[in-house]
């Protein structure tokens, strides 16, 4: 599984951009954001997300852990695919979209492509209080410890996002959290 790309950007699509590595070209598909960040011939890093299909295998790119550690999340939403995914992210900055999860904003999420009001209300049910950032840690302790510990809230955050789910106890989140932001 590709996890992580870098290479010259060779190609720009609408939704996608081919980044060369190793004398391959790799489609990477990207939010709309991400897309007028790179520039043709420049190079460029992603974190991926390899979308595998009877029919199909795709390459989703995002520049930090933490988009696509979000994505992943939209993408568990049933009736939410990584091509919803990637509208929505294109629709405001993370933080943003993670206060209209957080916050039950129908309207922010409606307003990208595809996405209907049944749709945003399901990723609403569904990710309320499990996303992490500035504007909300569903575990106070965890993150706190790690700023404690001297990590950045930023960093904390995105830590937490990465802990398994079977984890229960304060105690094993931080060490799971510490292992993720040791491997970075």
């Amino acid at each position: 599984m590709l996890a992580y790309l870098k290479g010259k950007i060779i190609l720009k699509n609408l939704h996608s951009a081919v980044v060369v590595a190793n004398d391959i070209g790799y489609e990477v598909f990207l939010s709309a954001k991400n897309l007028d960040a790179v520039k043709k011939n420049d190079e460029a890093e992603f974190y991926t997300h390899e979308y595998l299909r009877e029919d199909s295998r795709e390459l989703y790119g995002f520049m930090s852990v933490a988009e696509m550690n979000f994505f992943r999340q939209l993408i568990s939403v049933s009736s939410v695919g990584p091509k919803m995914a990637m509208n929505i992210m294109s629709i405001a900055a993370l933080d943003d979209l993670r206060a209209a999860v957080n916050n039950g904003n129908l309207s922010l999420l409606t307003s990208g492509s595809g996405v209907g009001t049944k749709t945003a209300q399901k990723i609403i049910l569904e990710l309320r209080g499990k996303l992490v950032g500035k504007d909300a840690a569903p575990d106070n302790d965890v993150v706190n410890a790690l700023v404690g510990l001297g990590y950045s809230k930023d960093h904390a955050a995105e830590a937490y996002t990465a802990i398994p789910k079977d984890h229960e106890k304060t105690e094993d989140k931080i060490r799971a959290a510490l292992k993720y932001l040791g491997k970075k």
